[in-house]
């Protein structure tokens, strides 16, 4: 973590020396989750769920080809609980949980005149910092004898000594940006976001990991500042 952390400051330090010029701008748009775990529970399943995905961008671009991608990310990621016993279901709801993630990619793009496409990749480290719940849930009893059904509707999943709270990972995209006047553009962006690190911490064995892999598109806006290219 230390050598990574001594990387990123040398990498920042040496953009104002090489850097031509750089971009400031936002994107924004809609994000598809996948959970995965190792499942410890029986007729337990996991479903993807909805997102947005809305961030601030900084560009440092080196030439029209090369450029490296950073910025402040928020991005919901959810997915859907079902739980059953023999064939009543105890769980059935929606899990959104809240992320804020700093990317940092390299990205090479091509330009066909108004046109670019890019390809790009890198890492993201990230912290979560809400959970909510939305649908059906079972209060606790071995026998259901008593038991009661509530139902949540945004309610707020308090944290525990077993959630972790950082999250780290790889991140892909490719896309396709319309150059504008005044040398803004908008980017069309596929972003693939794959979790390296779990969500649950290993204080026991057996312990059921959890790991959010995430599809996104964006449309983002850049305007020029500084210097030209």
């Amino acid at each position: 973590m230390r050598k990574t952390s001594l990387l990123i400051i040398l990498l920042a330090s040496l953009f104002p020396a090489f850097a031509s010029s750089w971009n400031l701008g936002a994107e924004a748009g809609y994000a598809l989750n996948f959970m995965s775990t190792v499942n410890t529970w029986p007729e337990t399943s996991y479903n993807p769920g909805h997102g947005a995905d809305a961030a601030f961008l900084a560009e440092y671009a080196f030439s029209d080809s090369l450029s490296i991608h950073t910025g402040l990310r928020y991005i919901g990621k959810s997915f859907i609980y079902r739980h059953s016993y023999g064939e009543y279901v105890t769980s059935n709801y929606l899990e959104m949980d809240h992320f804020l993630e700093i990317p940092l990619a390299i990205r090479y793009a091509y330009r066909l005149g108004d046109v670019s496409f890019f390809a790009g990749g890198g890492g993201y480290i990230g912290i979560w910092f809400l959970a909510q719940s939305f649908g059906k849930n079972t209060s606790a009893s071995e026998t259901f004898d008593g038991a009661e059904d509530y139902y949540s509707h945004g309610d707020i999943m308090p944290f525990d000594d077993t959630d972790n709270l950082f999250e780290a990972g790889i991140l892909a995209e490719t896309g396709v940006s319309v150059h504008l006047a005044s040398s803004s553009r908008l980017d069309f962006t596929l972003r693939y976001e794959g979790n390296i690190t779990s969500l649950v911490r290993n204080y026991q064995k057996n312990t059921a990991h959890r790991y959010d892999d995430t599809l996104s598109f964006t449309i983002g806006f850049l305007v020029p500042v500084g210097g030209e290219r």
